[in-house]
C-alpha cells in the first residue's frame, strides 16, 4: 500500500463523467508482436511499476496484482470502424475503485494495420509515467528485454523543490487568460481528435542555427499562436493568403486583443528520466507581444517566459497540509470551487511535447511508425494539443470535447497550427 500524492490525489478527485482525468496514447505499430508477448510485458510492466495495478482506497493506492490487467482485442473493417471503436473505448468511464489505472486495447484492421491504445489515469501516471510502462511491455514483447516476474516495492516520486516560488508569472496578464471560443458551452466529457504531422529535423536544425529558442519553444509558440487566432477569428475577417502553398491555410484578421495563456506541463522530477507516478506539474504562457512580431521573435520571447518561470519556481507543486487531512467527500467539491474561481488562470488551452521522453522510451518503440496522444481537459480547458516527435516527425495531436467544438472547427484549427509551422519554414529559411 502507497500514500497517494497531493497530485494523484488532486487528478483522482477532479475526476468526472464531464471532465475525465485520463489520457490515452495510441501507437500505431509496423509489426505487430505475439498477442501472449504482450500480456506478459503488461504483466511485467505492471509488476515493475505496482502502481499501475493498484485500486484506491481512501487515500491510499492498494495493490491487487497483475491479473486484473485485460487486453482488449478488437477486430474491424475498415479505418472508420476503427476510428469509432477507439472512441468508445476511450469513453468508457474509469472507477478507479474497482479496476486499475491502466486499460489496454488492440485494435487490428486489416487495411491500417494494428494499434495499441493504453488509458492511464492521471491520478497514477503522467505523460513520461506512461512512457515508461509501454516502452517496457513493448520491449518484454519483442524479446528485448526479460519479464519482470516479482512485484517491486511502492515508491514515492522525488520532486525538485525551491526554497522560494511563485505563484503566477511576471508576464501574467492581469486577470485570467480568456476561455478558448466554443460553438457551444456545456460540456459533455466526450472525447474526440485530430493528428496532424509533419518532418521534424531540418525545423530541429533551424531552431538550433538560429538561436534563443528551442524545437520545443516553436511548438509551444504555434500552439499560443494558434488559440490567439482562433478566438480573434471568431468575427474576423480573413488574413490574405500567403502566397505558394500555405495559402490555403486559414487564419485571420484579429479585431480584439483576446488574453491568450497556454498551460505547459513541466517535468519535475529530480531525476529528470526515472520514476512512475505523477511528477509533472507546470508553468503559462502568454502572448504578450505584438501581433504582428515575427514568428521568430515570439518564440523567443516565449523562450524568455520559460527561462523566467523555470528559475522562479512557477512549477513548484505546493504544500496543502490541509487538502491532505481532508477526506475524498470533503476536499473533492473544495478543490473543484476553488478551481472555477475566476482568479485561478486555468490558461486558454493545453500544450505539451514528449520529444526525449519517446526517445528514453525504449528499443521496442522502433517498432512504432505513428503515435497519437489523446489528453487530458480540464472543466476550464477546451482544448489540449499534445506533440510527440518519433522517428523523425512530430505528431501532434489535438483533443477536444466533441459537444464544445465540431470536426470541421478542429480541422480549421489544425489548418492555422500548420500556418504558423509554414511561417515558421520562411523566416528559418
Amino acid at each position: 500500500m502507497m500514500r497517494m500524492s497531493l497530485l494523484d490525489r488532486a487528478f483522482y478527485l477532479l475526476d468526472s463523467t464531464r471532465s475525465p482525468q485520463d489520457f490515452t496514447l495510441v501507437l500505431h505499430l509496423n509489426d505487430l508482436p505475439n498477442i501472449d508477448s504482450l500480456y506478459e510485458g503488461a504483466r511485467s510492466a505492471m509488476n515493475r511499476f505496482p502502481a499501475s495495478a493498484s485500486f484506491t482506497d481512501g487515500k491510499n493506492w492498494v495493490w491487487r496484482e497483475n491479473k486484473c490487467f485485460k487486453l482488449e482485442i478488437l477486430s474491424t473493417a475498415s479505418e472508420h470502424e476503427s476510428e469509432a471503436t477507439l472512441e468508445k473505448f476511450i469513453d468508457k468511464p474509469f472507477d478507479l475503485r474497482r479496476q486499475p489505472p491502466v486499460r489496454q486495447a488492440l485494435i487490428l484492421n486489416g487495411q491500417s494495420g494494428a494499434r495499441v491504445a493504453t488509458r492511464f489515469h492521471h491520478s497514477a501516471a503522467d505523460g513520461l509515467s506512461a512512457a515508461l510502462w509501454l516502452g517496457h511491455q513493448l520491449n518484454v514483447a519483442y524479446g528485448l528485454e526479460t519479464a519482470q516476474l516479482q512485484r517491486a516495492p511502492f515508491t514515492e516520486l522525488d520532486l525538485r523543490r525551491l526554497s522560494t516560488r511563485v505563484r503566477r508569472s511576471k508576464f501574467a496578464f492581469d486577470s485570467a487568460s480568456d476561455t478558448l471560443w466554443t460553438s457551444h458551452s456545456r460540456p459533455s466529457g466526450s472525447r474526440r481528435w485530430l493528428t496532424i504531422s509533419f518532418p521534424a529535423p531540418n525545423l530541429q536544425k533551424s531552431c538550433r542555427r538560429a538561436g534563443g529558442f528551442t524545437y520545443n519553444d516553436l511548438l509551444a509558440t504555434c500552439a499560443l499562436e494558434t488559440a490567439y487566432c482562433w478566438n480573434n477569428c471568431r468575427g474576423g475577417t480573413p488574413w490574405p493568403p500567403l502566397p505558394g502553398p500555405t495559402g490555403a491555410a486559414t487564419e485571420c484578421r484579429p479585431y480584439n486583443k483576446s488574453r491568450i495563456g497556454v498551460w505547459v506541463p513541466m517535468n519535475v522530477r529530480r531525476e529528470h528520466s526515472a520514476g512512475f507516478g505523477n511528477g509533472t506539474s507546470r508553468i503559462r504562457i502568454y502572448a504578450k507581444y505584438d501581433a504582428d512580431t515575427p514568428l521568430i521573435e515570439k518564440c523567443r520571447e516565449v523562450r524568455r517566459q520559460v527561462s523566467w518561470s523555470t528559475k522562479h519556481g512557477e512549477w513548484v507543486v505546493p504544500e496543502i497540509p490541509s487538502l491532505a487531512r481532508l477526506p475524498n467527500a470533503v476536499a473533492r467539491p473544495l478543490l473543484r470551487r476553488y478551481l472555477q474561481l475566476p482568479s485561478v488562470d486555468m490558461a486558454t488551452a493545453v500544450f505539451s511535447h514528449a520529444g526525449s521522453w519517446i526517445a528514453n522510451a525504449g528499443e521496442a518503440f522502433r517498432h512504432v511508425k505513428r503515435i497519437e496522444c489523446i489528453g487530458v481537459l480540464h472543466a476550464r480547458q477546451n482544448l489540449a494539443i499534445n506533440a510527440a516527435t518519433h522517428g523523425g516527425q512530430t505528431f501532434l495531436t489535438f483533443t477536444y470535447d466533441s459537444a464544445l467544438l465540431s470536426a470541421d472547427e478542429i480541422e480549421e484549427m489544425g489548418r492555422i497550427y500548420q500556418r504558423q509551422i509554414a511561417l515558421a519554414r520562411a523566416e528559418l529559411s
